[in-house]
């Protein structure tokens, strides 16, 4: 019988000590998901249960251990007298003298047997709390709850899965363009939208409070990811590539320290890591090619696009901070501010080697943008009024070539927002080699696109839409240049010679176009609008078709 009740005792405590190691192995898991701020689902409850399995299972243990009154009895010195046996039970005179020695011969193998069950237990159940951690970590890349369905066109009913329908609105005369779809702004302080990213047939929105990615076709939801608890995106690669996009979340008054790279066709996260020292700029990540740039606290480092592992990194030297950066699959290009004084330099994307630095002409605090990689294009907006405002273009070998002011013959150049002088922001490409922006007069809203050569800075051709108004470019996927108009209505427009080649115009009354500067987004198969601060009745997007 005692055989019995000790082979009980052991394979309670191999148990208890497995649920108690697995125990230990998920708290740790739900301590590293809550310091950075990431869902931790049902782990307190599995925790909580897998101690308290622990507290059983152990203490059926100890109720299998020899009473200690019994011991003490048999350990009394001789002499002192002891308690007659009940009946049926044999006097200590005689056989359990035998029985004494055969317990003591089993306690000389028993102990270390169960303590050695207990080691066992505790480093097995280690496994066991890893793999619950990963069942029970909720996943990203799934659902948001903050995600908005699109809406469908007046006159359709919507279907189970909120899809829209792309047909015309009632007002839309013969021959207009209509909405395909649109999804509908919250009004609440998240429908901020500080990028987005044209991939393909899908377009993705990047909100304060996440990324959401939409079909161009008919604007259903592909694939949501929310931002960690109480963090916010505050960084973003200005493109995807390579089906890969990377942003950066931070919590409130906190360094901007949170990088996530995710597969933009599936939604799904392919990595997360913590950028060392005080955080990442605003403008301070890309992806050129297989490799993500960061700007880091004190170095620029490059990482493997794909699982987030360091590639190379260049220290910055002491004073200098990184103003701006963008990466296309060959160079990356940044500029530095060290002191009074600022640099362009020029790496490889591969490795991380210099290929030159040229002085720019600076002297004060400089905000700085890249508006091409390949060639070297950057726009500059220095804190001293007499300083340099232009955009600056080189060669392959950082030689200055042509300086366009922002404010010049063509106008006031409309440039992104780090760089903007009128509180407007707007996004200038380079096609071939010319600078193509939109332009108005001083601080009014742009009515014009304007060509700009990088060898001379002269114009080259302008284009004012009908309506006395342009909101925003983008390069279409043909090589065109599709412009926003008034109205609102999409211009194609020959990127050499500014000629107009086709175009769309709606009188739908869901495609508002909001106050705050908008993208638009190079979407194949419609023209994408993004309203990046939108107020109903406008939408946060909506398509053209």
């Amino acid at each position: 019988m005692r055989g019995l009740r000790r082979t009980a005792g052991a394979v309670a405590a191999a148990l208890g000590a497995l649920a108690l190691g697995a125990a230990l192995a998920l708290l740790a898991g739900f301590l590293y998901a809550w310091v950075r701020g990431e869902p931790t689902g049902a782990m307190v409850a599995w925790i909580l249960g897998l101690f308290f399995l622990a507290a059983l299972l152990l203490g059926a243990f100890g109720a299998t251990l020899p009473d200690e009154a019994a011991a003490a009895e048999a350990e009394a010195p001789a002499g002192e007298p002891v308690p007659a046996p009940a009946d049926g039970v044999r006097s200590v005179d005689g056989g359990d003298e035998g029985e004494k020695a055969e317990e003591g011969e089993e306690g000389d193998w028993y102990d270390p047997l169960v303590f050695g069950l207990i080691l066992v237990g505790l480093v097995a159940g280690g496994p066991f709390g890893i793999a619950g951690y990963e069942a029970l970590k909720p996943t990203t890349g799934s659902t948001a709850p903050t995600a908005p369905a699109p809406a469908p066109a007046p006159g359709t009913t919507p279907s189970a899965s909120a899809s829209p329908s792309p047909s015309a609105a009632p007002s839309v005369t013969p021959g207009d363009a209509a909405v395909a779809w649109t999804v509908p702004a919250t009004g609440g302080p998240y429908d901020t939208a500080p990028g987005a990213w044209a991939v393909g047939e899908a377009v993705v929105q990047i909100r304060s409070d996440g990324l959401s990615a939409y079909a161009v076709r008919d604007g259903a939801v592909r694939w949501n990811v929310p931002a960690p608890r109480r963090e916010a995106v505050c960084a973003t690669g200005r493109e995807a590539v390579g089906n890969i996009g990377i942003v950066a979340f931070g919590r409130h008054r906190k360094p901007c320290a949170h990088l996530l790279a995710v597969h933009t066709s599936t939604g799904q996260v392919l990595w997360r890591q913590r950028a060392e020292g005080a955080g990442i700029p605003a403008y301070g990540l890309a992806v050129g090619g297989a490799t993500v740039v960061v700007a880091e606290d004190r170095v620029v480092r490059g990482r493997a696009a794909e699982t987030g592992e360091p590639r190379w990194q260049r220290p910055r030297d002491r004073g200098c901070a990184v103003r701006a950066l963008d990466a296309d699959d060959e160079r990356v290009l940044l500029v530095e501010q060290c002191g009074a004084g600022a640099r362009l330099v020029a790496l490889e994307t591969r490795t991380g080697e210099e290929s030159w630095t040229t002085a720019l002409p600076v002297e004060s605090v400089v905000a700085a943008a890249v508006v091409s990689v390949t060639p070297a294009v950057v726009a500059l907006n220095e804190e001293d009024p007499r300083g340099t405002h232009a955009v600056l273009a080189f060669d392959d070998r950082g030689t200055p070539r042509a300086t366009i002011p922002v404010h010049g013959p063509a106008g006031t150049l409309a440039l992104p927002d780090q760089v903007s002088e009128t509180g407007r922001g707007g996004r200038a490409v380079v096609v071939g080699d010319r600078l193509i922006a939109l332009a108005g007069q001083g601080s009014s809203a742009p009515h014009k696109v304007v060509a700009l050569g990088l060898k001379d800075g002269r114009p080259a051709w302008e284009h004012a839409p009908e309506g006395g108004s342009v909101e925003a470019l983008s390069p279409a996927p043909d090589g065109r240049i599709a412009v926003l108009a008034g109205g609102p209505g999409v211009v194609l427009l020959d990127a050499t010679t500014g000629a107009p080649r086709g175009g769309t115009a709606t009188k739908d009354p869901r495609a508002v176009v909001s106050l705050d500067p908008l993208l638009l987004l190079p979407a194949t198969g419609a023209h994408v609008v993004l309203n990046r601060t939108p107020a109903p009745p406008a939408p946060a997007l909506f398509a053209l078709r």
